[in-house]
């Protein structure tokens, strides 16, 4: 027998099993169904939070004409400064609205200061006809996806929200006014537990200084300021954005300031001789929501 290894030049030799098939190559990754699964799942992931980030600027109503996204450079801030603002009163002088008007870095301002009334909290759109209510401004937003109030608020006492969404709160305890701006303030729980009143909003002013707000655009503004020891709303005369109006209200000279409803929102005043004025949209479907709040001063009884 000849040695395996010994093969001629012109002899060709199979070695191995001739009817073994040859082995499958190896698909590159981008060849296998679980690259391709992959990649549909990451672009889906990416599609639904695009929606989810479209869905939490729409959430709110109230400026809708801009994005109310949730947050505002509030970090180099802190509301070191927190007064106990009690109700204008001018003796024998009957409940009114005492209006001036003034501009500020080139924008119109009016001043409402209410006199001889108390400040409260209301659910629903409060009796126009009621002349003990003299002035009446839309207070906390409204979400758009359940109808319920933006952030913590509090009725007489009661419970209505949680939240700190918007930093920005006014507390109202035995008819005094305190504005400031914190994530978490004792305020809260002294209007749970006294039958008082809290809700929260934009910071504009805090200790003076203007606060800048994420959300863009440009609406009719309102305010509630602490202005020369008196708590008063002060209103744009044109569209503004925040970043400007915030900035006029601190060189008028305003010490504390949150946001109320703007744009549309509905709102009116009873001042002398039985002046009454309103502003907003008293019709939008959306009013019909069972939490629509305001901000009312009232003649004490």
């Amino acid at each position: 027998m000849s040695n395996y290894n010994d093969i001629e030049d012109n002899e060709i030799r199979i070695i191995g099993n001739a009817s073994q098939p040859s082995p499958t190559p190896h698909k590159r990754f981008w060849q296998r169904w679980w690259f391709w699964a992959a990649i549909a799942a990451v672009i889906l992931l990416f599609v639904l939070l695009i929606g989810l980030a479209y869905k939490s600027d729409i959430l709110h109503f109230g400026n809708t004409t801009e994005p109310t996204a949730e947050e505002s450079d509030f970090d180099q801030y802190t509301s070191t400064n927190v007064n106990a603002v009690s109700p204008t009163i001018v003796a024998r002088e009957p409940a009114t609205v005492l209006i001036s008007d003034t501009v500020v870095n080139d924008v119109p301002l009016q001043i409402l200061t209410p006199v001889n009334a108390v400040p409260e909290l209301c659910l629903g759109i409060p009796d126009t006809t009621d002349e003990r209510i003299i002035l009446a401004l839309q207070a906390a937003d409204i979400r758009a996806d359940n109808n319920e109030i933006v952030g913590a608020f509090v009725l007489k006492g009661e419970l209505l929200a949680r939240g700190v969404a918007k930093k920005g709160f006014c507390a109202i305890l035995d008819g005094t006014v305190r504005l400031g701006l914190a994530e978490s303030t004792p305020y809260f729980e002294e209007a749970t537990n006294e039958d008082g009143y809290f809700f929260r909003q934009y910071p504009l002013v805090c200790d003076g200084r203007m606060v800048e707000n994420k959300p863009k655009g440009k609406a009719l503004r309102h305010a509630l300021c602490e202005l020369d020891g008196q708590v008063v709303v002060v209103s744009s005369g044109d569209e503004e954005s925040f970043h400007d109006f915030a900035q006029a209200l601190a060189d008028l000279g305003v010490q504390n300031a949150i946001n109320l409803v703007g744009k549309d929102a509905y709102g009116f005043f009873h001042g002398n001789d039985n002046d009454f004025q309103s502003w907003g949209d008293l019709y939008q479907e959306w009013k019909s929501s069972p939490y629509l709040n305001f901000l009312v001063w009232r003649t004490p009884r």
